[in-house]
Formats: structure tokens, sequence, C-alpha cells
């Protein structure tokens, strides 16, 4: 297990890194640029800081759902104030459907933030909630939570670091397998800067969250690690998380059958 730890790669983007080389695409990129205005795409957004940004989607009309090592400051080696964060929904290229400062983290009980690495059984706790300023999932929709299970096809999404201007999806992957409890590894192609992006199932007869992207090990392949959302369920439906999944007017529907892909 610690040597595990040594090889897991978070996946947050920090804007002033060196150039590097990008892990978690396994072979030919398989990355879709998708329309930024059509649901369920409009409910994922950039999550801006002020050394890079994360991925993260809307699960309730204030709620979203994100990565938990998208909250520590590698500069100051503290935790980022909720005020330094801002959600960007439908973000392309300078263009983007609404936007919300963020009022209160709510990061995983078990999520220690000092900035280490803990290994892959730490991936379980690698989750945070945030409440925004603006009930924008009032005018863009939101993605209600679902189950995850091995095997099961799924769409990994968010703003890549070498494509952060647009959003991009791998539609058709799948969880391979459970490797501890809450911890899922996946064969979706997804590099920095998608940590804290969705990943989307069929689950409860609709299009639902039923992890959230958190890192690669690039020893094992490239393979993409999610942290499931049975163990954020709580206390995001205490803050207000949706129970289905719901487009607002605000958004366009999808011009692909998203559902037929991944049932």
């Amino acid at each position: 297990m610690r040597r595990l730890a040594a090889l897991l790669l978070l996946l947050a983007a920090p804007a002033l890194a060196e150039p590097r080389q990008l892990h978690g695409i396994k072979g030919d990129d398989q990355r879709l640029r998708m329309a930024a205005q059509e649901f369920p795409w409009s409910a994922m957004g950039r999550l801006n800081f002020f050394s890079g940004h994360c991925s993260a989607a809307l699960i309730g009309p204030r709620l979203i759902a994100t990565a938990a090592h998208c909250l520590w400051n590698r500069r100051t080696q503290k935790p980022f104030p909720a005020s330094s964060f801002t959600f960007v929904a439908g973000w392309d290229r300078g263009e983007y459907l609404r936007a919300s400062k963020v009022s209160a983290v709510h990061a995983a009980p078990g999520w220690v933030l000092d900035g280490k690495e803990r290994g892959l059984a730490s991936r379980a706790d690698d989750w945070a909630l945030m409440e925004l300023e603006e009930p924008l999932g009032d005018e863009i929709g939101w993605i209600a939570l679902g189950a995850p299970l091995a095997g099961m096809r799924v769409a990994v999404a968010g703003y890549g670091r070498d494509k952060a201007q647009v959003p991009l999806a791998h539609v058709g992957c799948r969880l391979t397998r459970q490797t501890l409890p809450g911890v899922f590894l996946h064969d979706c192609d997804a590099v920095q800067g998608e940590s804290g992006g969705p990943v989307l199932g069929w689950s409860g007869g609709e299009l639902r969250l039923v992890a959230v992207n958190v890192a690669v090990i690039p020893a094992q392949g490239e393979a993409g690690v999610a942290a499931g959302t049975d163990a954020l369920r709580p206390l995001a439906m205490s803050l207000g998380a949706a129970k289905s999944t719901r487009a607002g007017p605000v958004s366009r529907p999808a011009g692909v059958d998203l559902g037929q892909s991944l049932r």
C-alpha cells in the first residue's frame, strides 16, 4: 500500500506549473468536446481558485460536488477559504451560462486537510461539497446522486489541463472494479484539471452522479480513481441535494441521448 500511495497522481491543475507529462490517457485520447450549453454538461463547470482549477457538478440548486484535495493551497500549505472558489457552469472559451462564488465548504469528515498523500484507501474520502451563494441549479438544472456499481458504463467529464477552456468527456468507459470500500477504478481518459469532475452513470432509471473523479495511477496502466457517492449522500441530502435529475430552463437538450450510451 505504501508503494501505491507514492504512485497516485491527483488531478487538480495548478495554473503556473511547469509543463509536465499528462497522465490519465490510456492510449488514443477518447475524450470528446461537449457542448457546454447542453444538459448534463451545462451542470458541470470549472471550479476556479487562485492557483488553478478543478472540475465540479451541480447536484442541487445551490450545491456542487468536487474533490477534497482541490481545497488545499500548495503555496500557503493551508486550505483555501470558501471565498477563494468560484463555480462557473457551462464554461467554454470565455463564455459561460452562470457563475457563483462559494459560500461554504464541507470536506468529507474523514479527509485530512494537510496536503499529504495517504494512499488509495484515502480516496474514498476525497470528496467535498460546496454551497453556492446563488441558486444556479434553478436555471441550469442539476444531476442527482446515484449508486456506483463495478462494471457499469459511465461518462467522466471535466476541464482537462491540456484543454482547460472547453468541457471534455469520455463516454462509454467503465468503472472497472471496486478496490476498496468507496474506491473505484475506471478506464476512462481523464487528466489533471478533471479532479472533482462528475462520473455519470445510469442509475435509478435516469442519469445520475455515481462518483467523483479524483486521481490516476500511472503504474497501473493510467487507471483512473473515483470516489463513490455513497459516503457523501447523507451530508449532501442534508444540504439540499436533489432527489432526481432535472435540466433547467437555460440548458439546451443534449444532441445525443447519453442514457442510451450508458444503459
